[in-house]
């Protein structure tokens, strides 16, 4: 068995045969269309694979983003298709690829790694990945409901070549996002078994939507826009009185789609997470000090007017971080020691992605003084959105 390495060009259709015998087996559709971001020609160096005699039998794929949430700009890898055949797995080569993504990540300096999954969680959880705060709620709307939806605006099919400048520019208002290029908005418009729907006022595009409905993606996996437009796409898109309940996804905090559902009744929702097409959001940390420097933005503004210390020692990398405010500066230190230091309290990969990204409060992890609890548990947990649309 080879170490893990870049897949070639010429392998890509063997590559792709076997990420859809594992996910697309009995499904109309194929890993290459479902994800053309992922399995692209300048993609290749992240599609990670394992062989043997010439046939590859382990796959991973990394999706390299920027997240832009609470006026930070990470850069994130988003890991997806980890598929092994069958027929060789429980040989460790599953575990080799993951290694070798988390020493590429590290290598170039992402904030951390996100994926998500569902049975496979513990797999992961073995490597240092650990189940985060949730992403966000899905809102099932019932079809009866549609009727409360108001739609004073005209609402039509995307005219790509028109209109996709102004969703950009819509899209890029939203506080929490991940960067995208104009190419790639065009690839997205264009997903199999979705729709893009646009409302538009006096010839202007006021709101977007997008509606799935694949086995990887189902619902409206996203929008924006402003509340008569989001209304009137709504109208427009809710299924007939006779057809089931559409997922709505929305993030965690207030947003007018959250408002505008709330203020026609539709209170059911339930975590993106155990929503159909979604799954457990996982992160693994690569380095600690990193992720607290390019968090500083945000640990500023959380942390102003207050002052303390702590100081931290992650198990499995040796890396030591002391994090200072006071006032409104923010401080992180570090090295990599090969004992714990006295000073500092010793936690593992998983406690570290809990204290960050939640779901618990860091005084709920760490024993900290009182002053030092007062200000982590104004800082933490760091939450974050990812649209649905952008899964992988």
């Amino acid at each position: 068995m080879e170490e893990a390495r870049a897949v070639r060009p010429e392998e890509l259709g063997q590559t792709l045969a076997l990420v859809n015998k594992v996910f697309r087996t009995g499904v109309d559709q194929d890993m290459s269309t479902d994800y053309p971001l992922v399995f692209a020609p300048n993609n290749l160096d992240n599609l990670r694979v394992v062989s043997e005699g010439g046939r590859i039998f382990s796959h991973a794929a990394m999706a390299r983003r920027e997240l832009r949430e609470h006026g930070c700009a990470l850069p994130v890898s988003l890991i997806c298709a980890v598929a092994t055949d069958p027929e060789r797995r429980r040989r460790g080569a599953a575990s080799r690829i993951m290694e070798d993504a988390v020493e590429a990540m590290a290598a170039r300096g992402d904030a951390f790694g996100l994926l998500w999954t569902g049975p496979a969680r513990d797999f992961y959880r073995r490597l240092g990945w650990e189940v985060v705060g949730s992403n966000g709620w899905a809102y099932l709307v019932d079809p009866q409901l549609a009727g409360r939806f108001e739609q004073p605006l005209p609402v039509r099919p995307i005219q790509v070549e028109t209109d996709l400048e102004r969703i950009i520019e819509i899209h890029e208002d939203q506080p929490r996002r991940l960067t995208r290029t104009p190419a790639e908005y065009r690839t997205l418009a264009g997903l199999p078994k979705s729709e893009v729907w646009v409302a538009e006022e006096k010839g202007r595009v006021e709101g977007y939507l997008v509606v799935a409905r694949a086995y990887n993606k189902s619902g409206v996996t996203e929008w924006g826009g402003t509340s008569r437009a989001l209304s009137s796409l709504l109208a427009r898109v809710l299924p007939e009185p006779a057809g089931e309940r559409m997922q709505v996804f929305v993030p965690l905090p207030d947003n007018p789609m959250t408002e505008l559902l709330t203020g026609r009744g539709c209170h059911t929702r339930i975590p993106m997470e155990v929503a159909d097409g979604c799954g457990l959001k996982m992160v693994r940390i690569l380095s600690l000090a990193n992720l607290l420097r390019r968090l500083a933005p945000c640990l500023t503004s959380r942390l102003a007017g207050c002052a303390g210390r702590v100081s931290l020692s992650v198990q499995e990398t040796g890396e030591h971080v002391d994090l200072r405010w006071d006032g409104d500066n923010v401080e992180v230190g570090s090295d990599r020691c090969t004992s714990r230091e006295d000073s500092a309290q010793e936690l593992s990969l998983r406690q570290a992605a809990r204290l960050v990204f939640g779901p618990d409060k860091p005084s709920q992890i760490l024993d900290l003084s009182r002053e030092a609890a007062r200000g982590l548990d104004r800082a933490f947990p760091f939450g974050f959105h990812i649209w649905m649309l952008d899964y992988v």
